[in-house]
């Protein structure tokens, strides 16, 4: 066996720091990788921590780093007090100093394992594993494995046994499948625990074959292994094993294992009958147990930690006071620049936003009233020239005395009155419509009656130009929604279907049920849409009327109300035309019999 100390990794260390034209950081690189070296003899790992602590007294990193080799050296020489002390204190410094602190809190974790206190091991061990950022997989697999056996040490033998199993599922999938084989042998002391003594054997054996001789871990499986054998009967063996590592504990100071070791041959003893050596065994048991943890010792552990916290709390007050006091008036300079920058921003930029919205809101409007206006000057003046032309003919035929044709002319006149009529109608909805002072009442419409109404109202201008006019509606539906838009709606979809639809022609209103909505059709076989124009024909977008086939003239306005009018009563319109073969309006309006409307009626 190759004693610690004798490995060419420490002498190479302490060559290089025994020359003296190292620079000071080259110094404390050395003393601090030679207190890591020596962390399983712990007298040699506390000389060069406490030599890194005199190279350093003001620098707070090493500071931190030479604490945390102490409390480990500490804690194999199972003095648990002082190890918490010096761990605590590694704590404190490497928060301040930004160090990684994955492994004082896994540290921290084993020691309160050892002193019985798993509420606050466990409390370390996670911490541990949510501090390992990097995602260290060999500092992971030994976290798992320490809590395990913090677990186990402390009599919790499932959990000890799933922390094991979950460590071993985690190195077997890994790139290290050697932390398989020594957790493995973690799980051997589970099982002597639980009786299964041929799997405790076999997996002591072979964890025993991959240890250093030189570990705490191979003295503890070596004495497990010697547990084993007694159990099995075979005390020659255990003895053998167990002096062996009472001699080797001795010699490396490890009062952990010494401790136990001497426990276990008491037993020894006592089976063999020879119990006054049994007695000296437990009388030396007893003893060591007693320097590594008694009812003292864990009063000023706890002690110690609620000190810890306390002054770990007050470090970071004066901490943040001092950094406080050192950019209070920058801080406050540069918060106050930046609101006054940002509420500068916002306004500017609420300006801008809202001029633009008006901007576009104005040209809108505009856009609007000037087809508007062009649409209504184009289209009065048709009547109105109707009017001026009957005047003169009157006079002349009043003249010449020609009563028969003067009958005719009142036709012309009543005909002229009505399409006057209908625009002026249309003009002062859509305009009602447009200010948002259009009443819209929604009831209960029944549409068999309304169509049939309409047909008898524009039944003389279908006749005049020898058009069928007819309704297909032959099972009673009920609309909900609000009338005279709705009689609009009709009136200005059949009007229409009139006035393009030539002599002979034919014009249908049809309507069906479907998912609770009214589909309404109105069909003519008139003369129909040029395709480019459906994707505009319910916009303001024409500043001419379309003439009818008789020489009528539609306002572009009666199809834009019928637009806004099916909306506002939440249906919606569709248009299929083919030139030359008709046309078919689709309006679609709610019914009564809809969920909705049934609770509005009550």
């Amino acid at each position: 066996m190759v004693a610690v100390g004798q490995s060419p990794e420490i002498d190479s260390l302490k060559s290089v720091f025994s020359y003296n034209n190292l620079t000071k950081k080259e110094r404390l690189e050395v003393l601090e990788s030679l207190a890591g070296v020596f962390r399983f003899e712990p007298d040699s790992a506390i000389k060069y921590s406490l030599l890194l602590s005199n190279e350093a007294p003001k620098d707070i990193h090493y500071q931190s780093i030479a604490d945390f080799h102490i409390g480990q050296a500490y804690k194999n020489k199972g003095a648990y007090e002082i190890s918490i002390k010096y761990l605590f204190q590694s704590l404190t410094n490497g928060e301040k100093s930004g160090r990684d602190l994955k492994a004082t809190y896994l540290l921290l974790g084993t020691v309160f394992g050892r002193i019985g206190d798993m509420e606050k091991s466990s409390v370390y061990f996670k911490k541990a594993i949510e501090a390992n950022d990097d995602g260290d997989k060999v500092f992971e697999l030994g976290a798992l494995n320490n809590w395990a056996e913090a677990f186990y040490q402390n009599n919790y033998y499932d959990s000890a046994y799933l922390y094991f199993s979950l460590a071993i599922e985690s190195a077997q999938g890994s790139q290290f499948p050697a932390y398989a084989k020594f957790i493995n042998g973690n799980l051997g002391m589970v099982n002597l625990k639980l009786g299964n003594l041929d799997s405790a054997e076999a997996q002591l054996i072979a964890v025993l074959n991959i240890v250093g001789e030189g570990r705490t871990s191979y003295l503890t499986f070596k004495s497990l292994l010697a547990e084993v054998f007694l159990e099995k009967g075979d005390i020659e063996k255990a003895e053998g094993l167990i002096v062996e590592v009472i001699d080797n504990a001795k010699r490396k100071d490890f009062k952990e294992q010494l401790r136990d070791g001497y426990l276990l041959l008491s037993r020894i003893q006592e089976e063999k009958g020879t119990y006054k050596a049994s007695l000296e065994a437990y009388r030396s048991f007893v003893a060591i147990q007693d320097s590594i943890k008694d009812v003292e010792t864990v009063r000023k552990i706890g002690d110690m930690r609620t000190e810890y916290e306390v002054g770990q709390k007050q470090a970071e007050v004066d901490l943040l006071t001092v950094e406080k006091k050192n950019q209070e008036i920058i801080i406050i300079g540069v918060t106050l620049f930046a609101v006054v920058l940002i509420i500068l921003a916002f306004i500017i930029y609420r300006f801008y936003q809202d001029k633009a919205r008006i901007n576009q809101k104005l040209s809108h409007l505009n856009q609007t009233k000037d087809k508007f206006f062009s649409i209504i000057s184009h289209d009065l003046r048709g009547p109105v020239s109707s009017f001026m032309g009957i005047s003169r003919l009157i006079k002349h035929m009043v003249k010449a005395k020609e009563m028969d044709q003067l009958l005719e002319v009142a036709d012309d006149i009543d005909e002229s009155v009505l399409r006057l009529s209908e625009l002026l109608d249309n003009l002062l909805s859509w305009a009602m419509q447009q200010q948002g002072h259009f009443p819209n009442v929604p009831e209960k419409i029944h549409l068999q009656e309304a169509a049939h109404d309409l047909v008898k109202t524009l039944d003389t201008m279908a006749k005049s130009k020898s058009i069928n006019l007819k309704t297909g509606i032959d099972e009673p539906i009920e609309l909900w929604a609000d009338k005279n838009t709705t009689m609009t709606i009709l009136r200005n979809l059949v009007n229409n279907a009139l006035k393009f639809t030539p002599e002979h022609g034919e014009v249908t209103i049809t309507a069906k049920e479907i998912k609770g909505f009214a589909h309404i059709r109105v069909s003519d076989t008139g003369v129909g849409i040029p395709k480019e124009k459906v994707e505009t024909l319910f916009k303001l977008q024409d500043k001419k009327s379309t003439y009818g086939t008789s020489g009528e003239k539609g306002l572009g306005l009666g199809l834009q109300l019928v637009y806004e009018f099916v909306e506002m009563n939440h249906g919606s319109i569709s248009v299929n035309s083919r030139e030359g073969q008709g046309t078919t309006f689709e309006i679609r309006l709610p019914l009564f019999a809809m969920e909705g409307h049934r609770e509005l009626v009550r």
